[in-house]
Parts: structure tokens; sequence; C-alpha cells
């Protein structure tokens, strides 16, 4: 048997985040101005400088856009980040509108293309800068980036419409929207942005399936003054091993039908995540309108591959929203679930139920039968209205889009594998924290010991080092694992 012992300090700037295709949507219409172009060009500068630039690292490309976009920088035009900059010294401004929705199309169509530098199978991200409020539509335009695989981060100046940048960016907003009130105030932003941008893109490189697989047997220890604490870090449910859940998707007309396909795919993964069997882990589906539909029940399949062909085949019925005619049909498919088994229901609606269907009383009474609700509400759902169904605010969860849904799957998985009452899983005598947040105002020295099954090699022990400051993600400390594992 190998071990592998690595040492390596804590990540700074953007040093850990080293590969990705990175793209900046740079607004240039005439409200901005020659001076405040500058402090545009200042504040790109800034960023590109953080961020370790060659053609095998972190490619960026640059487009402006008044009411056409202009491809000016693409991800293979400059092979290393002097080239960049400079360019960056030269951009030229030209005035004129605000079609941002257009230039998001542009990008997609001619940036984030193979043919101009783009790699396959590495994290895409676009950053668009604006002042104002688009000529033309952004909805369409940037839920189309998104579903090509590119995070989108929005940074709005003075005249910007909040909400258009949320309707731009990925979810959650705090982590993807930023604004300020000048120009001026660009500059501060900028370690800001560099900062959750760069832990974005580790986080994302560690959930990819091939590093997930490769950590499947890791656990973390901090070590600070005389307390231990360990966060497990594995796919997040190997510890539930038994449970019925049941999902209730809402299938009315207000989903399109590209929107209920991203439904789906968010059920699917959310199989994949347990252990699918008679004795372990069942799942039910019921999509409702007018009325509730049963696709299929707790018993009805017994392998996580039957599952996820069951859920591809659910037809969208469209409709009118009724969620507590659905609800209280639930009441009587739960009379299949096991004794003494943790029960579920998770529900995802983008609407209001209509105003003759309230919700509370059947979701009161699936719950007093210890049916623990979660409620996800997409765009236009109801806040009040997720916390009557879930009957706590810790369950519910709402999302600008559908596409988030993926954003909060870990969270939602986490949640239902951790018993209830409790913050942590116990191993040994160690436990196994809820939050891989270190928020004691304190340094800590973190060491990651992982098992790591590399094909064609014996089982190799990694250990890695590093110190951590108390505000920072222990994430920083997870990129050295992943390096060794895609080095061997």
């Amino acid at each position: 048997m190998a071990y592998t012992i690595v040492i390596a300090p804590k990540a700074s700037n953007c040093k850990g985040a080293n590969v990705a295709d990175i793209v900046f949507i740079v607004d240039e219409s005439g409200s901005i101005r020659t001076e405040n172009f500058q402090l545009v060009r200042s504040f790109l500068h800034s960023i590109v400088s953080g961020l370790n630039v060659s053609l095998t690292r972190v490619r960026v490309g640059i487009v402006s856009y008044n009411t056409e976009a202009t491809a000016h920088v693409y991800l293979n035009t400059f092979k290393d980040k002097a080239g960049v900059l400079q360019y960056i010294n030269i951009l030229p401004y030209n005035g004129g509108g605000t079609n941002t929705g257009a230039a998001l199309d542009f990008t997609r169509e001619n940036i984030f293309n193979e043919k101009k530098g783009s790699r396959k199978g590495i994290q895409k991200v676009a950053v668009v800068i604006t002042d104002g409020k688009s000529q033309d539509p952004v909805t369409e335009a940037a839920t189309r980036l998104r579903r090509a695989g590119v995070t989108i981060y929005a940074v709005g100046v003075k005249d910007a419409t909040e909400s258009e940048l949320k309707d731009i960016a990925n979810h959650p907003p705090e982590k993807h929207v930023f604004i300020v009130d000048s120009f001026a105030n660009l500059k501060p932003l900028t370690q800001t942005l560099q900062k959750i941008m760069c832990k974005n893109i580790i986080d994302e490189a560690i959930k990819k399936p091939d590093i997930k697989k490769g950590l499947s047997n890791c656990f973390l220890i901090i070590v600070f003054m005389d307390v231990k604490l360990i966060s497990f870090f594995s796919p997040v449910c190997e510890r539930k091993d038994e449970a019925d859940i049941f999902f209730l998707m809402d299938a009315s007309g207000s989903i399109v039908d590209e929107d209920f396909s991203v439904m789906k795919k968010f059920i699917i993964e959310f199989i994949h995540a347990f252990n699918i069997g008679p004795k372990h882990i069942r799942m039910g589906l019921v999509k409702y309108s007018d009325d509730p539909v049963l696709e299929f029940d707790l018993a009805a399949y017994s392998d996580a591959r039957k599952l996820e062909r069951a859920v591809e085949y659910t037809e969208h019925i469209r409709g009118r929203t009724f969620t507590g005619k659905a609800l209280s049909k639930m009441g009587d498919l739960f009379v299949s679930r096991r004794q003494n088994v943790p029960t579920y229901l998770i529900v995802i609606t983008d609407g209001k139920s209509d105003e003759s269907d309230p919700v509370r009383i059947p979701a009161e009474k699936l719950r007093a039968q210890g049916i623990k609700i979660y409620a996800i509400g997409v765009k236009d759902s109801n806040e009040a209205e997720l916390v009557e169904i879930a009957g706590d605010p810790k369950r519910t969860f709402q999302v600008t889009n559908f596409d988030a849904l993926k954003s909060i799957k870990e969270d939602v998985i986490r949640d239902i594998c951790i018993p209830d009452g409790k913050d942590s899983l116990t191993l040994g005598k160690y436990e196994l924290g809820r939050s891989d947040q270190v928020t004691d105002d304190v340094s800590a020295y973190c060491a990651i010991m992982c098992w790591v099954h590399l094909s064609e090699l014996p089982k190799v022990l990694v250990l890695v080092l590093c110190n951590q400051s108390f505000e920072t993600s222990l994430v920083d400390c997870l990129f050295p694992i992943i390096s060794v594992i895609n080095d061997d």
C-alpha cells in the first residue's frame, strides 16, 4: 500500500482556480461616457491580473456591446496574461445603445465555441458589466447561456436594474450579482468579485463526478485551540440508509417544456445521490396541475436506473395550479410508507396555488403524520405559501429560475441526511458537521485525509495540510487534493 503526503499553502487570490474559460461581456453604451469606460478598463485589468492566464490554465475572452456585440479577444487569442492586459488598456469605446440580451446570445454562439478556443469539459464563466437596463429582453438569452454550461456573474453600475441583473446571473444572487453606485466604486469591488468567482470555480471543480468519486472516502480534520471538528466530504447521502421520499412536481401551464425538463433533471440528479433499493431509499413521484396524477409510487421501482427512466418519461400536463388539492392526495399515497422509516415530501412549484385551493390545512395534516416537507419555489412562487407548506422556513427554498434548482440540490440532500435535531453526525469519537465554514475568529489548521482509488493503482492516502483563516471556506484546502488526483 502506497502513501502520498502533500503539503500545500492556503490558496490566495485565484491560484486555486487553475482551469477555466472566462469571458467578460462589457457594456460600451453612450450612457457610460469615455472617462467612466477608462474605469471599466482598470477594473478588467485588476481582475485579469489575479488570474492564472495561459492556454492550458485560465483562458480569457472579451466582448463589448452597445446595439451590437463585438468580439475583441477570443479564448485562444492570447497565450499569456501580458497579451490580454495590453489589449485591455486599448479596449475600444464607441457608445450607442444597450442590447444586453443580444450580447449574451452573441457570446454563446461566437465565443464559447470550440473553434474559437472554448474547451470541452472546462468550466465556463461569463462576467457581464453594465450600467443600465437592457433595451432588449435578457431572460431567455441568459437562460440559453446558462444551459450551455456557463456560470454568469452580473455587475451593475449606477442605473442598472437589480431585477434584470438577477435574471441574467446564476443563483444565488448574493454570490453572482454585484451592484455599485458609481464607476469609481468598481475598484473596491475587484477583490470581492475575484474571491467569490474563484471560490465558485473551485467548488464546481470539486463537484465534478471524477473528483467526487476520488474523494468519496475523505474526511477533514480542522484543529483550532484544543477542539477538533471533522467535516465529512463525500457523496452527501452515503449515511442515510433508509427513507421513503415522494416528489410532488408542479406541471401547470405556466411552466414551459424546457423548464419542465430541467425540473425532471433535478429529480434524476437527486436520485443518484441515494442508495436506491426496496430495503434502502424508495422514491415516488406525483405531478399536478388542476388535479394530481400519480406517476409511480414508493414500491414501483427497485433501482436507480428504472427510477431515472420513469422520471424521463413523465409528461407535462399543463393547466392551473392546485397545490392544496395535490397535498391532500399525498396523504393517501403515503399509506405504503414503511414503519419507523423517515418519510419526506419534496414539493416543487413555480407559482401560488389557486385562490380557491389553500395549502395550509393539507400540509399540516401531512406533517402531523410525521412527514417532513420541503417546499421549493421557482420564479413566481409565493414565499409565505412555501412556509405554510413546509411548516419551517429552514425547509423552504426559493430560486429565480429553473436552472437554479441545481444550486440548492445538495442543501436539500444534506438536510435529509442529517438526523432530526442534530447539527452533526458521529464518526467514531468525532463529529461530522453540517457546515464547511470556519466561523471562529481564530486561525485553524486543517488536514484532509483521503483514501483514493486510482485506476490501475493501489489505494493512496493523500494528506493535505494548509493554514486556514477563520473567514475562508475549507474549499481552499481541497484544491491540492484535486491536483494530486489529476496529476496521477
